[in-house]
This record gives structure tokens, sequence and C-alpha cells, in this order.
């Protein structure tokens, strides 16, 4: 179980990186009734970047590690990392800074 809890782990970092890459260079984000609401894209896809990089953390520092405590700092650490980049992405959708 342990394995197929990594592989997807993996596969929804990466198809958030790949957005949030998207976003970064093109501006490009997937069509839908969310964005109408982000006035910056790029500025979103930082943020998508931002919160992988944490959540990313969080999963195979904390929960994807095993039983051990001694890593929790660093998994709460990332969870920190990953709300960095909520609030980025809420800033992307106001229409002034």
């Amino acid at each position: 179980m342990h394995e197929t809890l990594v592989v997807v782990a993996v596969l929804v970092l990466t198809a958030g990186l790949v957005l949030g890459l998207a976003a970064v260079t093109t501006g490009w984000m997937i069509p839908g009734p969310g964005r109408d609401k982000v006035a910056r894209p790029r500025v979103w896809g930082y943020g998508a970047l931002i919160g992988q990089a944490g959540i990313g953390t969080f999963l195979f520092v904390g929960p994807l590690s095993g039983l051990s405590m001694e890593h929790v700092p660093y998994a709460m650490a990332g969870m920190g990392v990953f709300a960095v980049g909520l609030y980025v992405q809420r800033l992307a959708t106001r229409t002034s800074f």
C-alpha cells in the first residue's frame, strides 16, 4: 500500500508542477470556472510551484517516510511553505496589490 501512495503522490505533485510551470512560462491555465477569478496567471503559477514544494516536503518527510517522529518539524515547515504558496495564489486573484 505504501508504494501505491508514493506513486499517487508523485503523480499528483508532477501534475501540479507541470501546471505551475505552464502558468509561469506561458501564462496558460486550465480553462474552467476558477480561471476567471485569476487576474495574474504567472503569479498563480509561482504560488502553485511554492505550494507543490511545500506539500511534497510534507508528504515525503512526514507521513510517507515512516513512523519516526524525528522529522516532524521539517514536515510542519513543509506545511508552512504550502500555506505560503496558497497565499501567493490568493494574491493572484487580486486586481491590484
